[in-house]
């Protein structure tokens, strides 16, 4: 019974989304089709008059949109190209949603708010990684017979910068660490450490020590004067010596700003005063660091303090919360941007090829992959190879719902790809075989999008139409009615009465680039408003442009009809959106109501006729393809 109440509610479902609204000559039109279009382009009410009002246009624009396809305007080479354009550009936008980073981004985010203090044990390889497997696994087994963290990484640990430290690292947050020891480490309690970790360069056991709130981020300008590693005793005295006068200096009334331009080495702040890009305490050195973030409040200037790179004085300019509301577009593209950047979005990437294969119906067929990768070494290394790819095109190696993928389209692949097979002088044919698989149903997947897709199937298909109504239109209306010179004439000569002027006046409009340059202009036209205008803007360099004739009244860059007054410069108006200005020279007035001239009217006439053409080729469509709207249907829609 269970089963029959679901059948029977699909098939509800499916009745619904394939209702036709409308149909025209033998093409129909689905209330799925129309509501996503309505829906989409409707910004009022939703009620029985708009639909209505929305559906007249479109069934105008099915018609036309099928005259474009009976003429074939679909196969012009514009047309394929622009759709196959917007078709790869959709794919790519469709392809990064589904390695949605949302899950990685809510992580991220989530760590930053944190920042862990670690120290470590690390024995590097050293190009003998089974003697550092060795030796971390004996320092492994002396932590848990409870030895001290801090003596075993000095005794183990085979870098000095490390044993130095007793193993010390200091803060860490997201993305200080490759991704999978940040796993590791976020995973940790205080006074735990972790399992031995293989890292790209050596092994490492990791402890957290404590975890405190992210301190934020800081805005500062810094004044280094640097100082060699290998610095001898008299640049040691010279460099403190003139970080001290440095420092006497800024607190005796010199600008810091100053005192970096002159004094800073570090080549990448000293241009702008000092002032650093915004970084959080884990961005450099934890002794640069420490000492930037214990200033208290703003423009607070740091004493002298050495690191490795010198003697550093710091001022601070602001300290803000980090930004972590990923609701906020902005914030959100930010942490999208750091996530895609990183390691972490190789597992996005590795999900989203998973999904694919689901969706494609990937069904691998068994094979001996020994056997496999021999007959494709023998294939490589032959002179002939179509002998091959012929003897195993019938030989599956998986499947993809309605295609088979064949052992000799492997074949082929590995040929395409034998300059990069091999890998320290040995063909990785396994990786190839993961390389192909992915990269096969990927391509299966773009090319089904359609029928994999629904929204992707509708997007395509609207833009598809829209560049046929546009090119049908500009043959059969746009560009046909400015040319047919005789029938505007006559349809001029026809409708003179809907062609009078309103109130209007005789008048340069002047459309600036701003107010300033709108200021410039009309201080240089004052003294002669009508006949130096074309040369003034020929001075402006394209900052200002002009334009001379009859308006009506409504067309003028005013704010009041009280404006408007013959000899007089108009008020300066400026948009708000882009800060362009305009204003006008009033010549004359016009009390309106006269008749205008065929080319006073013409571009009105050029409109007018085409709207007369078009509604004739409208009626001529609707008795090649006759409509027939299902009222039920446009009805139930309310």
């Amino acid at each position: 019974m269970r089963n029959l109440l679901t059948a029977v509610f699909l098939l509800a479902i499916t009745s619904a989304t394939a209702q036709t609204i409308f149909t025209y000559g033998t093409n129909s039109v689905s209330k799925n089709e129309f509501w996503r279009a309505y829906t989409k382009n409707n910004t009022g009410e939703v009620n029985e008059k708009s639909i209505r009002e929305y559906l007249d246009l479109y069934i105008r624009f099915k018609l036309k949109v099928q005259a474009a396809k009976d003429q074939k305007l679909d196969t012009l080479p514009n047309i394929t190209s622009d759709v196959a354009g917007f078709r790869a550009q959709l794919i790519e936008q469709y392809m990064r949603q589904m390695s949605d980073n949302k899950e990685l981004i809510t992580e991220a985010v989530k760590r930053a708010k944190e920042e862990l203090e670690l120290a470590h044990i690390f024995i590097a390889y050293n190009n003998d990684s089974a003697s550092a497997k060795t030796q971390i696994d004996k320092a492994y087994k002396e932590l848990q017979n409870g030895a001290d963290f801090g003596k075993t990484a000095h005794t183990f640990s085979n870098k000095d910068y490390v044993k130095y430290n007793n193993g010390y690292i200091g803060f860490i947050t997201v993305f200080s660490l490759p991704y999978e020891m940040e796993n590791v480490v976020y995973g940790l309690t205080p006074g735990n450490y972790s399992k031995p970790v293989a890292g790209v360069k050596g092994y490492h056991i990791l402890k957290l020590i404590s975890r405190r709130a992210s301190a934020g981020k800081m805005k500062a300008a810094q004044i280094l004067i640097a100082l060699p590693k290998d610095a001898d005793p008299d640049q040691r005295t010279a460099a403190k010596n003139l970080v001290d006068s440095v420092y006497y200096w800024i607190n005796h009334g010199m600008k810091f700003e100053d005192a970096a331009r002159m004094y800073s080495a570090d080549k990448f702040s000293y241009s702008t005063g000092g002032v650093m890009p915004e970084f959080t305490f884990t961005s450099y050195d934890a002794a640069f660091t420490k000492e930037a973030f214990a200033l208290q409040k703003d423009n607070d200037i740091s004493k002298p303090f050495l690191t490795s790179m010198g003697w550093h004085i710091v001022q601070r300019i602001s300290l803000s919360p980090l930004q972590t509301d990923i609701n906020d577009p902005v914030v959100n593209d930010e942490w999208n941007a750091k996530v895609s950047n990183d390691s972490r979005i190789t597992i996005a990437i590795a999900k989203m090829k998973e999904q694919l294969k689901q969706i494609c119906g990937y069904k691998a067929v068994p094979y001996n992959e020994q056997q496999l990768w021999t007959l494709t070494d023998t294939m490589l290394k032959a002179k002939d190879y179509v002998t091959f790819f012929k003897a195993n095109r019938a030989k599956p190696l998986f499947q993809l719902k309605a295609k088979s993928i064949s052992i000799a389209d492997w074949l082929q692949y590995a040929k395409s790809q034998r300059s990069i097979l091999e890998i320290n002088g040995k063909k990785d044919f396994k990786s190839l075989m993961k390389q192909f698989t992915d990269e096969t149903v990927e391509q299966y997947y773009k090319d089904r999008m359609e029928l994999m897709n629904e929204d992707f199937k509708f997007q395509v298909k609207e833009f598809t139409e829209g560049s046929l109504l546009f090119e049908i239109m500009e043959r059969k209306i746009w560009s046909k009615a400015p040319a047919d010179s005789v029938g505007l004439i006559n349809y001029y000569n026809s409708n003179k009465s809907k062609y009078k002027w309103l109130p209007s006046a005789g008048a340069i409009i002047y459309n600036c680039s701003d107010t300033a340059v709108a200021g410039e202009v009309l201080r240089m036209m004052k003294d002669n408003p009508t006949k130096r205008w074309k040369e003034v803007m020929d001075l402006m360099g394209g900052k200002a442009l002009a334009d001379s004739g009859r308006f009506e009244n409504t067309q003028l860059p005013i704010k009041s009809y009280n404006d408007i007054k013959p000899g007089e410069f108009t008020p300066i108006i400026t948009n708000t959106n882009d800060g362009s200005s305009s204003f006008c020279y009033i010549i004359k007035t016009f009390v309106g109501n006269d008749q205008r001239t065929y080319d006073e009217a013409k571009g009105l006439v050029i409109n007018d006729y085409q709207l007369l053409l078009e509604e004739q080729w409208i009626n001529q469509l609707k008795k090649k393809y006759p409509v027939k709207v299902n009222e039920t249907v446009v009805k139930g829609m309310k």
